[in-house]
């Protein structure tokens, strides 16, 4: 009788679906926290600063692929010195560390609200006021 399923019949997968933890990154001199306002196509993207200002940011080639982002994401980003008004992006949070980030009082405030209902599909995430 013929063995049905292919080469990779026997073969199970074992690790974890989970992402590993990854050690929570800060910004250094020169870079900036920002919250991704609006996607433009071609690696390009339109952030929001802390201080409420909209700049250019790109996407470099190494997170192609590789990293997706939408709306209201927090990023590192720096200041290109050959470019003025030109940011390139250097690293993208996911929700945990945007959570520590919060708890630390690193990112401004408002930044807060559009992570919150980004993520309506956790309902234990919500901050409910009771007025």
């Amino acid at each position: 009788m013929p063995n049905k399923g292919g080469k990779k019949k026997g073969k199970r997968n074992n690790a974890s679906t989970l992402a590993p933890k990854r050690a929570l990154i800060y910004k250094e001199d020169l870079e900036e926290y920002a919250q991704v306002s609006k996607l433009l196509g071609d690696r390009r993207l339109i952030v929001t600063l802390p201080d409420k200002s909209e700049t250019l940011a790109i996407i470099p080639g190494r997170f192609r692929k590789r990293c997706w982002m939408k709306a209201g994401d927090i990023i590192i980003v720096s200041r290109r010195e050959f470019e003025v008004g030109k940011m390139d992006v250097i690293y993208k949070y996911n929700d945990d560390e945007v959570r520590k980030l919060i708890k630390d009082k690193e990112i401004p405030d408002y930044f807060m609200d559009a992570v919150i209902f980004n993520n309506s599909d956790d309902e234990g995430d919500f901050l409910w006021d009771e007025d």
